[in-house]
Order: C-alpha cells, then structure tokens, then sequence
C-alpha cells in the first residue's frame, strides 16, 4: 500500500521527538510478527530522513547508507551508537541452557 507524500512528512516530523522514535522503533519489533532490530532500525532511519538521522546520531551519512545497504556488518558498539538517538542500548545477556 502506498501513502501519500503527506503521510510520510508527517510521520518523518513525528520522529523528530525522541520518544516517538523511540515508541515507533520499539512497537516494529513487537509480537510474533514483529522485525528483527535491524530490519526496525533500518525501518525507522528512512522513516525519519537519513540525512536527519545522520546528524542526531552523528554518524556520517555515508555510514548510514552503507548500513541500510546492508554493506556494513554491525559490531555492538555501532548498534549501540545507531540506537543511541532512540535513547536505547544493547544488552547481551548469557544463559544457562536447560
């Protein structure tokens, strides 16, 4: 289904507020049928504007590109900087197995 130009203005102006971004973010990934974190993040950035993305998170544009892309494999610390502008972080917790 495609929106209008409008719809995605909008949406784009939402995300400017860190706790809508936030909200948007989180509610992608939620239920059974809910995204992987990359697949959300990449959702939310061209939701959001890369260029605007860019500059809150302070990566460089071409960084972003590269992620979305899917040309940049992630380490932790290049996750953790991606979601800094949503006001999240990683957390890797380990296990027993039973």
């Amino acid at each position: 289904m495609y929106r209008n130009s409008s719809y995605e203005e909008d949406l784009a102006r939402d995300l400017r507020d860190k706790e809508a971004a936030r909200v948007f973010l989180l509610t992608l990934m939620e239920g059974d049928d809910g995204l992987e974190l990359e697949a959300a993040l990449k959702h939310t950035i061209r939701r959001m504007g890369v260029k605007e993305f860019s500059d809150r998170a302070k990566i460089a544009m071409p960084n972003v590109m590269n992620f979305l892309r899917g040309k940049r494999r992630l380490k932790p610390e290049s996750l953790d900087q991606l979601l800094k502008p949503f006001g999240l972080r990683t957390r890797i917790v380990v296990e027993r197995a039973s």
